[in-house]
């Protein structure tokens, strides 16, 4: 969408609020758990136990952290924590920015509700700018965390289904939409240089391999063969510097193998995005320390995405409180010695503002933009250093934020592209981004609905991510993993 049709970031913010807002009080008190609250605004969630739709109202406690509420006729109540500051929580959502639709041929018109009805459904409002494709389930690792299924041995998707996914990707979204093979673990695979060159001749600019490292690490010349079929990218898990957080987050001390392959992608030639999944309690001190192990590597690492843990599976809680993009958000300024504040994250754009944030640090030196790939002032030594880099947020005002934006920009090159139009070499900075998936408990179908990160489904249908991976709280999936029983809409057969 050219810059002269977008509409003022004041305007933007007062539609948003307003339409949000219009079916309840600005402010109210009343009893929740026996403290006054203010509501904030109308939402709309759904049931963790049934997955029914369900009105919700979103609210501040006394203490100004957020809640959604909502109540089940059969179910009954459940509260759940979805922000740390309602101040905070009310200024990121104002930033909402114009929805850039999804072609008219990738929709399809359903009578099901969100989110039982997806694929991308008449009522979804962005296009896809990310997709993954789920190239198999098999894993060579057993994590306790991992929300994909790989304890279950099914076999992988064949080689012309895969062809249909690319084919059905470029229909829905085009090809300058970014791919991510995933799985499971793509590298189990022996065919996955084949996969990665059916799409690059396609013609998708970037097709991205999603990995744990076991395999690039240890055996050399794979990396290479993955390069020469057209790889753009590695989307390594990196979930911290101490052995002790692997043995929790992975089941296995993986320290020395994920350093390995940050190496090996060095020795490559290709990018690496850091990919942390924080657990509160066992790595959310380390997010500092993996953001300092990026810009030290930061030749070679292209990004750090931060990724708090969503649940799923059996849990008998009434009121849920989960780790948050908030809370992750909070904790940049302590742990980054003031590098990336609270105010330095930023909407993407690409999708609700409370789905995906971040911010772009650039060298803070003259001429930055002369920087080659090669420049040794790339490589600090000392960690993290307020005075070498600095976020192209803190002096982005939201005008300049509005006529930079690219609406076509991948998920997650949002600010590395508006870095690129200000004259800076994005090669020379580091991407942080930090997502903020939901479960059946912080499920928001408003932001379902804007969802701009896809999964691509069998029958050709593409997914929102949060959608194919709810689950309810007894563990049940609405959206069947490749092969997984299925009734002939794509949706689990539950018993």
């Amino acid at each position: 969408m050219p810059a002269d049709q977008l509409k003022p970031a004041a305007e933007v913010d007062a539609e948003k609020l307003a339409a949000a807002d219009a079916e309840v009080a600005p402010e109210k008190l009343a009893a929740a758990d026996a403290e006054p609250y203010t509501v904030l605004h109308a939402a709309r969630s759904i049931c963790p136990q049934c997955l029914k739709p369900l009105p919700a109202e979103v609210y501040a406690d006394a203490d100004g952290v957020v809640w959604m509420r909502r109540s089940c006729p059969e179910h009954g109540e459940v509260t759940s924590r979805v922000w740390h500051n309602a101040e905070h929580y009310q200024w990121l959502r104002s930033l909402a920015f114009p929805k850039a639709p999804p072609a008219p041929a990738a929709r399809h018109t359903t009578d099901k509700p969100c989110p039982q009805g997806c694929g991308i459904c008449q009522r979804h409002q962005r296009k896809p700018t990310l997709v993954e494709i789920e190239v198999t389930q098999r894993c060579n690792l057993r994590c306790p965390v991992c929300f994909m299924s790989a304890e279950a041995e099914f076999t992988d998707v064949p080689l012309d289904k895969l062809a249909g996914f690319y084919d059905a990707i470029a229909e829905a979204a085009g090809t300058e939409t970014g791919v991510q093979l995933t799985g499971g673990e793509p590298t189990v695979r022996a065919d996955l240089p084949e996969i990665i060159r059916m799409g690059r001749e396609r013609g998708f600019w970037g097709v991205e391999v999603n990995t744990n490292g076991v395999v690039i690490s240890r055996d050399n010349g794979y990396l290479e063969s993955l390069v020469a079929a057209g790889c753009t990218g590695i989307y390594l898990q990196f979930d911290g510097l101490t052995s002790e957080v692997y043995q929790t987050i992975r089941g296995v001390d993986l320290l020395e193998v994920k350093k390995r392959a940050v190496e090996r992608c060095r020795e490559a030639g290709v990018q690496v995005v850091l990919a942390m999944t924080i657990v509160s309690g066992v790595n959310d001190d380390q997010v500092g320390a993996v953001i300092a192990y990026a810009l030290d590597n930061v030749d070679v690492v292209a990004g750090v995405a931060l990724q708090p843990a969503f649940t799923s599976g059996r849990f008998d809680a009434t009121r849920v409180e989960s780790l948050t993009m908030g809370d992750v958000i909070a904790m940049l300024d302590g742990q980054t010695a003031g590098l990336i504040t609270a105010a330095d994250i930023w909407p993407l754009g690409c999708s609700h503002p409370l789905c995906d944030t971040g911010t772009f640090l650039v060298p803070d030196i003259p001429d930055n933009g002369g920087l080659s790939n090669d420049d040794e002032t790339r490589r600090p030594t000392s960690g993290i250093n307020p005075a070498s880099f600095i976020p192209v947020t803190r002096n982005l005002t939201r005008d300049e934020y509005l006529s930079l934006y690219d609406p076509n920009s991948p998920q997650g090159s949002v600010f590395g592209d508006i870095v690129y139009k200000s004259g800076v070499n994005p090669a020379a900075g580091l991407s942080v981004i930090i997502m903020n998936y939901m479960d059946v408990w912080t499920c928001d179908l408003e932001r379902m609905e804007e969802c701009s990160m896809f999964v691509t489904m069998a029958n050709g249908h593409l997914l929102p991510f949060c959608s194919y991976q709810m689950t309810n709280c007894g563990g049940q999936r609405l959206y069947p993993p490749w092969l997984m029983p299925a009734d002939e809409n794509g949706a689990v057969r539950w018993s």
